[in-house]
């Protein structure tokens, strides 16, 4: 895995502290068991290729040593008892509006256990987390990917429609997509809600423009405010005490956004980390009798 990372045995020698001979040893060793060559040779300092066995087996390889930190982390985890440390991956916008509430709850109950909550720049990086290891719980946006998981679906966050204070569509109680179509957009990166807005807006027949995109929500929300487009978003991404910027329901019939806490499916989660579980849910419920109530 080393050398494929790095891309030549020097350059993984360098990373793993070894001799180059050193790896070059290792390899050779490797393609005796498999009785076959792992990597294409060639003359110079120039990148290794693998060759079709290879490319099966760092397949395997990743899984194994994923399969490895996650026993190290749960055995640290038992080690360290009531005492050790819970680490969990989020995204922006549960970091702004769940977590808060979500650890003052569970400190309140386990004062001792030391809550490390990480929060990503790719929505990959969630799941991927939970199968290193990195994280022992992570939230993430459904369905997740194929893959060691456990899942337990947390929110449903309904999408709504952000118009500048102040514009015609500010005075309305609802939005159409057929309105919202026709007018300039400011929209995310985020490939399965990208998907899902344009989906839902291309029903109308019509294109529509998108003038700026970003994944930061105090950006998208920002250009709105500024009166530079409008934007439709999931709620929980919307900052709704912004006084510059009005939040609207979207009367046209669209799926939420839904977001689950996934973690490995053969680790052996601690108690902490389940009652983690059951806390998120009952603030999500908290949180989602509260938009009703608005």
């Amino acid at each position: 895995m080393a050398v494929v990372d790095a891309g030549t045995f020097s350059a993984a020698a360098l990373s793993l502290g070894y001799t180059q001979s050193a790896v070059s040893q290792q390899i050779a060793s490797l393609e005796r068991a498999v009785g076959s060559p792992v990597f294409e040779r060639q003359p110079g300092p120039r990148h290794v290729r693998l060759t079709p066995v290879g490319e099966a087996l760092v397949v395997h390889a990743r899984a194994v040593v994923a399969r490895l930190r996650a026993a190290q982390a749960d055995i640290a985890a038992i080690v360290a008892g009531d005492r050790g440390a819970l680490r969990i991956g989020t995204l922006q916008s549960v970091g702004t509006k769940v977590l808060p509430r979500l650890l003052r709850r569970f400190r309140e109950e386990y004062p001792d256990i030391e809550l490390v909550p990480l929060e990503i720049l790719e929505l990959n990086e969630l799941t991927d987390g939970v199968e290193s290891g990195r994280f022992d719980l992570s939230f993430t946006p459904m369905p997740v990917p194929e893959g060691p998981f456990a899942v337990r679906r947390v929110l449903d966050d309904p999408f709504v429609f952000l118009a500048p204070a102040g514009t015609p569509e500010a005075e309305l109680e609802s939005v159409t997509f057929r309105q919202v179509v026709r007018l300039p957009l400011i929209g995310v990166r985020d490939p399965q809600v990208l998907d899902e807005v344009e989906t839902q807006l291309r029903r109308t027949g019509s294109e529509p423009q998108f003038v700026f995109r970003s994944n930061d929500n105090p950006t998208i929300q920002g250009f709105v405010a500024a009166g530079l487009g409008y934007a439709v978003l999931p709620r929980l991404t919307v900052d709704e005490d912004d006084p510059e910027v009005v939040v609207l329901p979207i009367s046209s019939a669209m799926p939420p956004r839904r977001i689950g806490v996934v973690w490995h499916v053969d680790r052996q989660l601690l108690p902490t980390a389940h009652r983690f579980v059951e806390l998120a849910v009952e603030v999500c419920a908290d949180l989602s009798r509260d938009w009703a109530a608005a």
